[in-house]
This record gives structure tokens, C-alpha cells and sequence, in this order.
């Protein structure tokens, strides 16, 4: 049937008149296009594009580029003049509406300097040379009236590509705001909003003042309709209008999904229509961007002190509770990240267009996400989310574990530990042969990776083992007042281990994750022990050890850090640095916590009296670069 599109009215005649087809004599203006991911902003940019090099607009060039990490300022211009010289040779520039051999000249020159220096971008001399063929090179352009575009894809990567902030200088100073006025209008194209890239790298103007950004949303309703009235000529016909809120309870207003769920309909070849069947068994492309959206909203957060994950916050709107006062505030942040989209409210919104008429919102403008069920998505596998922290914790315990089993074996039995392994656990034998091929086949011996039967059992396998050669295993645990309390914990890390648990709230909730912690915790701890870092008698026994850990509220790592802000705790290990600060480990936790040589000082008290001694102390704040609390005596 060939490609399917559905112009985007609102912002394609913006960007019609404002940048690809401006009135004669008006030089356009800049624009940052946001929108989430798969929501049409390089297939509209694409189209407008074929629709100017149809119209043959005389000396109107434009040219597409895209961020790729590893690109450096240099490597960036230099390509992209490159392209210049290609398009608009010196045939282009000598027929430029505006006459003038000495300014050809010098494009020509500036040409000929780039093209010379193609593997010098990091020598000084080329640097300096390179800004001012660079800061005169579109003024030259516009000069003799030759108008040019440009859009920037995946202007997301900006940030960490272009560290030391001049790559946004140099976009601030080609637009309108900038210094000069040229016939230049350049789009960048990202999720985020340009002022969460660029925010810290500005100096005295806005970036986003430059780039005034146009946010692309899903479907309109409008646009809903005439995607569904596609159907008609498919060998599905019309679809019923349960099949159509099937399609948006999955899909949402998000062309990307929505095309790809129109050609998998069309692959049935007339086959009846079943939305459930194609979602689990051709339903990858969905399951893959909602995964991809729970990836980058556990790594974007939405305060500057990074304690709270958009993760966190879309739970909060979506799902509840809602308990932070800031939520209106953040949830605009998840707007401005590109995680939610919005309509007006006079609009239907997705969850009622998907037959959900439950969902309601009060506000003028109503959040949407991806689509309704990736708020279920999100319900099933990610509330726990804060569990990526915990789920981390338990895997270091876990390997921590077979680490010491491994030490402790090989130390008893040399060689034969394998086997004495084999006897004491006399099954999952084909597990371990398949464990070990795909290891040689992934090259586990010249990556130094260590297979045995430890890989393939459970945390009560462990203990299994522990309790038949506990003569040689007991100082690893030494924190333990019994066997029994061991046994515990090892069971209670094993139903951890379950993956059906992971997918019930009401197994792992939020005492259960307080246990999980605390338990993973203590056995580092142990460790520790034994490792000569600390000793059972300066710790205690483990009931006092255990008394002293903090709970973690729902909303994991994040939420912790803010909910411990103000906590009296006792700081343990402390030691005086060379500078004056006095440093130690929260007891019970594996989190750091130190008071500075000023707050020090000025109560009389210096680091170096202190160190040695457990110190109580209240939380002051989470420094998120630092990975510890800054904190103050009780």
C-alpha cells in the first residue's frame, strides 16, 4: 500500500512559513522540535524536505544532519561544510541573486581550508583559524542571497557530546538572538526540551529563547480518524470499534506505534482481525519502546539534587499514591523530557478514546502517557522500579556469596572442590553444561569469566552447602548468632529470587523491601568481617546490627535518600581525611555520610578528635556526586 502518512497541520504549516518557504525577504526563524520518541518528528522534518526539493526553490539549500556520539565541535562543522562545498560549489555561488567574485572567493577559500585540514580538528592553529572562516562563512551566504536550512537530529546527545558548551554558543550565535541576521534557520530535533540540554551551558542569554520550541504530540482525535479510516481500503475493511480501542489502549496517539501496528494488520492478509494475538506474538516493536521509555525515565530525574526519577513520578500521576507536593511541577518536567504528552481539555483524552472512562484529570491541559496500557506495563514491571537499586544489591549478595563459596572450597579441597560441589548438590547438572557451552561460545576464558555449578543455583542450594561445611565456612559469617538466623535470610533471598514474586506487589511491598536490604546488607557486612575490614566484636551481634538499619520507603534509592534527609543515625568506621573532614558508613547501610572541616572547626571539634568512635549524627543532605550524605553532629 506504500508509506501511510498523516500530515501534522499545526506544526507543519508553522514550519512551511516560518523556515522551509518564507515570504520574500523574510530570513525564517529557529526552532527546537520536541516530542517522545516515535511521535513523527523526523518523518515530518523528512517530508517537508521533499516537499521544498519538489518546489525547486531557486537558491534554497538544505541540509539534515545527525549527533553521533564521539563527534567532536571540529569534526561536526568540518563535515558539514563539506556538504556545503558539495551543494553549493562555486557554479551556485557565482549565480547567487547578489553578485560579488570577492565573497565567492572567500567561500571558495574557506572550502579549500576545510577540506585541507580534514585530520587536524585537534591542532591549536587549526582552531583558531577555523572560528573565523566559521564566523564568516553564513554571513557570506546570505550576503549574496542564497537562504539555508538545517536541521540537527538527536539533539539529545548534545549534552554529553559537547561538554564545554560551545557548540551552543555557536548555535546561539547563527540565530536570530544571536549577533548577526541571517537567512539561516536551523531546527534541532530532540525528546527533551532544549532547556533541559542546554540549560547549564548558556551564558547571559537563553537557549531556548533561540530555539522557541514546537512540540509535537500523538494523533490529534482528528488525525485518530483519518488513521482508522485507512483501514478501509485494507483487506481488514473498517475496523469495530473494539478493535480500534484495542489499538489505542496499546498503541495511544503515538504514530510510530500505530504504523506498526497498521502493517502488521495488513500482514494478516484478510485474516480476522485479533489486537490480542498480534500483541503476543508480533508485538515486540510495543513491548521494545515501552521498555525503552522505563530505561530513560529511571536515568532522567527531576530535581537538581537527583533524588527523584521521572520513574517516580509517573508512578505518583499514573498509578498513586501521589504524596509529593511538587507533583504538578514535576509531572510539566516529565512533559518537558518528552515522557508524557497533553491535549486540551476540552479534548477527549487516549483513556476514553480506548474505552477506559474512568481516567480524569482537572487540570486545563491533560497528561497522556505512551499509551494507557503502559501505565499497566509500568504497574506490572516497574513500580517496583526503585527495585533496579535493590535487584542490583541482591545480585552483588549473590555473587558475593559464590565468591566466598568458591574461595572457601578450593582452599579446603584444591582441585577436587568442583567435585566435592558436584556431591553436595546432585542435580541441575544440565543446567551447568549448558551454562558452561554458551560461556565458551560467548569466549568466557579470555574475558577471565569463571563457570561452576555455583552459577546455577539458588540462594537455598547456598545454604545448603554452607551448613554441610560450616567448619570452614562460619567465619564468613561471623555476624550471625546461629545457623538457624543464616537459614533465614538465605530462604527469605531465595522467594527474592522468584520472578512471579518480582511481579506481585503484595509479596514484595514495602516491608519486604526494607527486609530484602537489610538482609543483603548484613551478609556484605559479613563479609566485610572476614576480609579483616572490620571485626564481629566492634560491630556487635547481628539482632543489634540489624536494629540499627534505616527503612526504605516505596520509591527506592531516590525516594530513600530524600526520606533519610533529617534522620538521626550513628556513623560508624570514622576516620579524619588530610583535609579535615571526618568520614565514615552509616551503620546497618553500606552508604557513606561525612562532616565537613568548616561545620567541624566551628564547634570546636575537629576531625582528628573524633575519628576511631561511632559519632551520632543527623542527615543534612544527599550529594548525588559524591554518593554519600553530608551530615552534622547530635
Amino acid at each position: 500500500m506504500g508509506e501511510l502518512y498523516i500530515e501534522r497541520k499545526e506544526v507543519s504549516q508553522i514550519l512551511r512559513k516560518k523556515v522551509f518557504f518564507v515570504e520574500e525577504g523574510d530570513y525564517g526563524k529557529c526552532y527546537s522540535l520536541i516530542g517522545p520518541n516515535g511521535i513523527g518528528k523526523t518523518t515530518l522534518i523528512r517530508h517537508l524536505s521533499d516537499e521544498l526539493e519538489r518546489a525547486a526553490k531557486p537558491h534554497t539549500y538544505y541540509f539534515n544532519t545527525v549527533l553521533e556520539a564521539g563527534t567532536s565541535f571540529w569534526q561536526f562543522w568540518t563535515v558539514l561544510i563539506l556538504k556545503f562545498s558539495d551543494t553549493i560549489g562555486e557554479e551556485e555561488l557565482r549565480d547567487a541573486p547578489v553578485p560579488n567574485d570577492r565573497l565567492v572567493e572567500k567561500i571558495l577559500k574557506s572550502y579549500q581550508f576545510f577540506e585541507e585540514n580534514i585530520g587536524h580538528q585537534d591542532d591549536v592553529v587549526f582552531k583558531m583559524n577555523a572560528t573565523r572562516e566559521l564566523s564568516s562563512l553564513f554571513e557570506y551566504y546570505t550576503k549574496l542571497g542564497i537562504r539555508m536550512i538545517l536541521t540537527i537530529d538527536e539533539f539529545d546527545r548534545a549534552q554529553a557530546i559537547f561538554k564545554d558548551g560551545q557548540f551552543f554558543q555557536r548555535l546561539f550565535g547563527l540565530t536570530p538572538k544571536g549577533a548577526n541576521r541571517l537567512n539561516l534557520s536551523i531546527i534541532t530535533i530532540s525528546r527533551r526540551s532544549v532547556s533541559t540540554i542546554a540549560h547549564h551551558m548558556q551564558e547571559g542569554s537563553n537557549f531556548q529563547d533561540a530555539f522557541p520550541a514546537l512540540a509535537l504530540k500523538g494523533f490529534s482525535n482528528e488525525e485518530l480518524e483519518e488513521y482508522f479510516n485507512f483501514y478501509r481500503d485494507m483487506p481488514c475493511g473498517l475496523l469495530e470499534e473494539k478493535e480500534r480501542q484495542q489499538i489505542l489502549c496499546l498503541c495511544g496517539r503515538s504514530p510510530g506505534l500505530l504504523m506498526q501496528m497498521r502493517d502488521e494488520i495488513e500482514n494478516l492478509d484478510g485474516s480476522p482481525v485479533d489486537i490480542g494475538w498480534i500483541f503476543r506474538e508480533r508485538g515486540a516493536f510495543i513491548k521494545t519502546a515501552y521498555e525503552r521509555m522505563c530505561t530513560l525515565m529511571r536515568t532522567e530525574y527531576v530535581n537538581q539534587s537527583k533524588t527523584r526519577s521521572s520513574m517516580g513520578i509517573f508512578i505518583e500521576k499514573f498509578i498513586g499514591p501521589a504524596y509529593s507536593e511538587k507533583l504538578n511541577e514535576w509531572v510539566e518536567k516529565l512533559y518537558d523530557y518528552g515522557f508524557v504528552t497533553r491535549v486540551e481539555k476540552s479534548e477527549k483524552n487516549v483513556f476514553e478514546l480506548a474505552g477506559l472512562t474512568d481516567y480524569r484529570d482537572k487540570g486545563e491541559l491533560v497528561y497522556e502517557p505512551i499509551s494507557p496500557y503502559f501505565v499497566d506495563f509500568v504497574k506490572d514491571f516497574a513500580v517496583l522500579d526503585e527495585l533496579d537499586s535493590l535487584a542490583a544489591m541482591l545480585e552483588q549478595t549473590e555473587r558475593s556469596i559464590r565468591d566466598v563459596l568458591m574461595r572457601a572450597l578450593s582452599k579446603e579441597y584444591s582441585e577436587e572442590w568442583e567435585t566435592v560441589l558436584g556431591q553436595d548438590v546432585q542435580r541441575k547438572d544440565d543446567y551447568l553444561e549448558n551454562l558452561r557451552r554458551i560461556a565458551t561460545e560467548n569466549e568466557a576464558d579470555q574475558r577471565n569469566i569463571i563457570i561452576s555449578k555455583l552459577n546455577v543455583l539458588a540462594f537455598n542450594d547456598y545454604f545448603q552447602i554452607i551448613r554441610k561445611h560450616w567448619d570452614i565456612m562460619k567465619k564468613y559469617f561471623s555476624l550471625y548468632s546461629s545457623l538457624d538466623e543464616l537459614k533465614q535470610d538465605m530462604y527469605s533471598l531465595n522467594n527474592c529470587r522468584n520472578t512471579s514474586a518480582h511481579l506481585n506487589l503484595e509479596i514484595l511491598n514495602e516491608s519486604g523491601r526494607h527486609d530484602l536490604r537489610k538482609i543483603c546488607e548484613f551478609i556484605l557486612e559479613n563479609f566485610k568481617c572476614a576480609g579483616g575490614q572490620r571485626t564481629a566484636e566492634a560491630f556487635g551481634t547481628a539482632a543489634e546490627a540489624s536494629a540499627e538499619k534505616p527503612s526504605q520507603p516505596a520509591g527506592g534509592t531516590g525516594a530513600w535518600h530524600e526520606s533519610m534527609i533529617g534522620q538521626t543515625v550513628t556513623l560508624t568506621q570514622t576516620e579524619a581525611t588530610t583535609t579535615g573532614v571526618l568520614r565514615g558508613v552509616i551503620a546497618g547501610t553500606s552508604h557513606g555520610a561525612s562532616l565537613s572541616k568548616k561545620y567541624l572547626l566551628g564547634r570546636g571539634t575537629p576531625a582528628r578528635m573524633l575519628a576511631g568512635k561511632d559519632q551520632r549524627i543527623r542527615l543534612t543532605r544527599w550529594d548525588e556526586n559524591a554518593q554519600k550524605f553530608n551530615a552534622e553532629l547530635v
